[in-house]
């Protein structure tokens, strides 16, 4: 009778703490926007070469972040954009354009810039408090467009974030055919496919949904609809591929939590 009681009380205290065993550690709740771990990331960059007094393509975005790398969608702040190392060669550049830019579904979008003098490794600066801030790859300024060169690769222009199980990846997917400088080439119009590369799943079966070969509009291929139906138990990435261009590209880690 003792051993009997004895059973029924372990299964009872299991059964009271099992479902804690597979909780993540946390709680899985991200942080406020407005912890120490929040961030803004430059999610679009202009490319490597860029024309005096022309608008900085592709447009650039800023995108607010949480300590595990999760988009932050309920923030809408205002981001401000500014020049973080200045190449100027004659004298300082100055950034023109709409600098200030509230953030919708946290991502803020900069339509407009542009920089008024010739120069080498420039940089652009993010910042909104109270998040942690970011700078921009490098970037010249030219006085005269640069010779158009021959598309011979992709790049992950916006790469994909942590998403929910069937959620939207958002910001959406963008995939850019450049050159041999990593511009990008608005004269491509080819298809480019994207598919899953490592699956992070339990069972190594998780299905990517959504559009998955699109041809680019002026360089560019926007996935705006892509979604992975299963948990990660380890990471995700993307591999874009295209026909007419050289060996498929990978993307970064991401996770389906």
């Amino acid at each position: 009778m003792k051993t009997l009681r004895f059973a029924v009380l372990t299964a009872v205290a299991l059964g009271c703490h099992f479902d804690k065993l597979f909780q993540p550690s946390g709680g899985g709740h991200a942080p406020p926007v407005g912890s120490t771990q929040s961030r803004l990331s430059f999610t679009t960059q202009p490319d490597s070469t860029q024309m005096k007094d022309s608008t900085i393509q592709p447009p650039v975005q800023v995108t607010a972040f949480d300590s595990a790398g999760n988009v932050v969608t309920s923030f809408t702040g205002t981001v401000t954009v500014a020049i973080g190392h200045n190449g100027g060669l004659v004298s300082g550049g100055r950034l023109t354009g709409t600098t200030d830019v509230a953030a919708v579904n946290g991502v803020a979008t900069f339509a407009n810039l542009r920089i008024d003098q010739i120069g080498t490794g420039y940089t652009l600066a993010a910042a909104a408090a109270p998040l942690a801030g970011d700078a921009s790859r490098a970037f010249d300024v030219t006085a005269t467009p640069p010779p158009p060169g021959p598309a011979t690769r992709l790049a992950f222009a916006v790469e994909p974030t942590n998403t929910a199980p069937g959620a939207m990846i958002s910001p959406p997917v963008q995939v850019a055919a450049v050159d041999d400088r990593n511009n990008t080439v608005t004269t491509f119009s080819g298809t480019i496919s994207i598919k899953i590369g490592h699956d992070g799943s339990l069972l190594g079966g998780a299905t990517l949904n959504g559009t998955k070969d699109v041809p680019a509009v002026n360089g560019v291929a926007i996935f705006s609809n892509l979604s992975i139906n299963d948990l990660s138990f380890t990471y995700y990435t993307l591999v874009a591929s295209s026909a007419q261009l050289g060996a498929p590209i990978e993307s970064g880690h991401f996770t389906v939590p």
